[in-house]
């Protein structure tokens, strides 16, 4: 869900909205920022929202992909955003930002380290991590992760609380904060949306790491 000027909200299939009181934020006023997985824009309109000079948003081609984009781009123009969006895979980040974000990206990908190894070396500021964990792998004091997850869905891994920092640990970044296990919110569009479908709506950590 996307708030819009006029009080009307776009109808995705999270709620997001409440979550952004919760993440570790570094200060993004004045620097550029890279949204990595994008979707419908949420978090690209969010580091716009708190003060992003310049905000790059990519995300790779799907089914899913192309509905979140066209959503993407009304809420752009109806916003006045001058959010850029490039349909790009993380593996091929290149340029430099000062703040990059990451929403539910880690366990869509068969190499989530490398993927994070990339980021950093496109980084020059701070890591803004969300992705979804297993809250019963959580109570195990190891840094874990279940691979094919959950039924049916599209992740690779999902990872425990303490498996998700020694991951961003792994790739060279040093972890600053981190949050609980936050609970995920449907929005109003999530009865129709793949995420829901699948039971992806659960459970998610944050953290906030440094190069």
């Amino acid at each position: 869900m996307i708030d819009l000027p006029d009080g009307r909200s776009t109808p995705g299939g999270w709620d997001l909205r409440q979550t952004t009181d919760e993440l570790p934020w570094p200060d993004v006023t004045g620097k550029r920022c890279l949204d990595v997985g994008t979707a419908d824009g949420f978090w690209a309109f969010e580091l716009e929202r708190r003060g992003a000079a310049e905000v790059v948003a990519i995300d790779v081609p799907s089914p899913f992909q192309q509905k979140a984009r066209a959503r993407f781009e009304l809420a752009c123009e109806l916003r006045g955003s001058k959010a850029i969006y490039e349909e790009r895979s993380v593996y091929d980040v290149d340029g430099e930002f000062d703040v990059v974000f990451m929403g539910f990206v880690l366990q869509m990908l068969a190499d989530p380290i490398g993927a994070l190894q990339v980021v950093h070396r496109a980084c020059r500021g701070h890591l803004v991590l969300l992705d979804t964990v297993s809250v019963p792998l959580s109570l195990l004091p190891s840094p874990l992760a279940r691979l094919d997850a959950r039924r049916h869905a599209f992740e690779y891994f999902v990872f425990n609380r303490r498996g998700l920092r020694k991951a961003v640990e792994l790739a060279g970044w040093t972890v600053q904060a981190q949050t609980r296990i936050l609970r995920d919110r449907p929005g109003p569009g999530a009865s129709n949306s793949w995420g829901h479908r699948l039971g992806l709506l659960g459970r998610s950590c944050a953290l906030r790491a440094s190069v």
